[in-house]
């Protein structure tokens, strides 16, 4: 009997928590009557992790082969903690063996050998996200016009959907090894081509051209008046998806845009690569086209099949407009 009724007042407590925690959650989700809703505008940089920005290297990504961002929204202050919003966003991302981690070329393998297999891309999405932000100190809605600034910072977490077709700029060297010159006789540097319809890995078939993102948001907001609010965010977009950059852990093919160990230019800037190999392999002497079949083997990886997916970072300054709700309908007369 004894037991039963110990068992009896633990459930009853363990319920009784249950219920609390449950009613303060969804007291968290309640429209108070001083809900509003915001229009923003806004923009900022863009990071990519991937193969060609190592994770154990992700702070390189933080200033090599930086791009852009903009982006438009429409938030509900449901209450002064919590909000939901979503966004669209055009986010411009980028990767560049040639160009990633100048100051550890030479003492971390990975990006020696990045520097030696001299793969790039450039990867333009188009993003929607749906996202909750929870307030941790909610601002002052009474404080007077002329007081200073008052910062409350934010977390959020959510789910989105965005577009994926890497490109590339096409090899400078025809299949002999001349080279692809244009009207005035200066190397031609050729169009992005797409990458994802090119087969550049061995695989069974073509990648998703849409891939799903959950972004995870840190930032800071601030009214500056009765009108505006000025945000800074920083945001880190998690896919579960490995081809944000073309490259992944399956085989090189026979296709132009898969192997460039062997050119002898940049793609991108036309520009002789064979001092910045020479230093890679630890051989003035030698150049990519006589030499990169030795060093990156063609029958081999492409990338790295780990545990951590591409992932990008957008960070955003956003400047939104509150969109009042006092206006009220007239008295119905009795």
């Amino acid at each position: 009997m004894l037991r039963n009724k110990i068992y009896f007042i633990t459930i009853a407590i363990a319920f009784l928590q249950t219920s609390f925690a449950f009613g303060q959650f969804s007291d968290l989700f309640k429209k108070s009557k001083d809900s509003y809703s915001t229009v923003g505008i806004g923009g900022g940089s863009s990071h990519y992790f991937g193969d060609l920005s190592p994770y154990p290297t992700f702070y390189y990504a933080l200033y090599s082969n930086v791009r852009w961002n903009g982006t438009l929204n429409y938030q509900i202050h449901l209450n002064p903690r919590f909000s939901g919003r979503a966004a669209v966003s055009y986010i411009r991302l980028f990767g560049n063996d040639a160009t990633y981690g100048w100051s550890i070329a030479n003492d971390n393998p990975r990006v020696k050998n990045g520097r030696i297999r001299n793969l790039h891309f450039r990867n333009d999405l188009m993003e929607f996200t749906a996202m909750g932000l929870y307030t941790l100190i909610p601002m002052d809605e009474k404080k007077p016009r002329n007081s200073p600034l008052q910062w409350s910072p934010y977390v959020g977490i959510g789910i989105g959907i965005s577009s994926n077709d890497p490109k590339a700029r096409g090899s400078l060297q025809h299949d002999d090894g001349t080279y692809k010159y244009d009207p005035d006789g200066k190397l031609f540097i050729q169009p992005w081509e797409s990458l994802r319809s090119s087969q550049n890995e061995d695989r069974p078939k073509i990648y998703s051209s849409i891939m799903p993102v959950f972004p995870i948001a840190v930032g800071v907001k601030a009214r500056i008046n009765q009108n505006w609010i000025l945000a800074l965010e920083g945001s880190l977009r998690l896919t579960f998806f490995d081809y944000l950059d073309d490259v992944g852990g399956d085989n090189y093919t026979s296709s132009e845009l898969s192997y460039r160990a062997d050119e002898n230019y940049y793609a991108l800037t036309g520009k002789s690569r064979t001092a910045d190999y020479g230093k890679a392999v630890g051989d003035m002497n030698l150049f990519p086209a006589g030499d990169a079949s030795n060093r990156i083997d063609r029958t081999g990886a492409r990338g790295s099949k780990g545990v951590l997916k591409d992932s990008y970072i957008v960070t955003q300054i956003t400047l939104n407009y509150i969109i009042t709700n006092r206006v009220k309908c007239p008295p119905i007369p009795q």
